[in-house]
């Protein structure tokens, strides 16, 4: 019996990005998509810095750590807990939607979210790790090789979902 590859487990995470979108709603799936932002941005300018930390080569006040954590480890880490804590307690919501449209502006943004936290982990890897899930995987290969679109495509979507959607007005 053959191991199962990464394409059925890419397939599989993009399958529960979407199931979770629809338990969280569009003002949620909002809301995770700019805490996916936020989390690129607090991991590319504190990443260097924490990796030096758990290296041991930086203190903070006297305290210091050393480990054996890897640039990548650190990277996800940062980048997972910025969008759960973000996600959880940021205070971050979108209106409220109503509509035919809503389940399929669901879809598409749970979607795409998913496709930016995936492709936003692989960008992490160094590049003989990427090169390598490239070359294992159809879908990897489509979600590292298309990391540019994965990051413009969100907001050019919401934009272009709002045209469509009706808010609602609270009386």
């Amino acid at each position: 019996m053959p191991a199962p590859s990464w394409d059925l487990a890419i397939a599989v995470f993009f399958l529960i990005g979407i199931a979770f979108g629809y338990i969280l709603q569009r003002e949620k799936i909002i809301a995770t998509l700019l805490s996916v932002y936020v989390g690129l941005v607090i991991t590319q300018v504190f990443s260097g810095n924490v990796f030096e930390f758990f290296q041991g080569n930086k203190t903070v006040g006297t305290m210091w750590v050393q480990s054996g954590a890897s640039p990548f480890t650190i990277r996800v880490l940062i980048f997972m807990a910025t969008i759960m804590f973000l996600s959880a307690k940021g205070g971050i919501s979108g209106t409220k939607a109503k509509g035919l449209l809503s389940p399929i502006e669901i879809i598409i943004m749970s979607f795409l979210t998913t496709g930016l936290m995936i492709s936003s982990i692989f960008y992490f890897m160094p590049p003989e790790s990427r090169e390598a899930f490239m070359a294992a995987s159809r879908l990897a290969n489509m979600v590292i090789k298309y990391y540019v679109w994965w990051v413009v495509v969100p907001p050019v979507a919401l934009i272009a979902l709002g045209f469509f959607r009706k808010s609602s007005s609270s009386d």
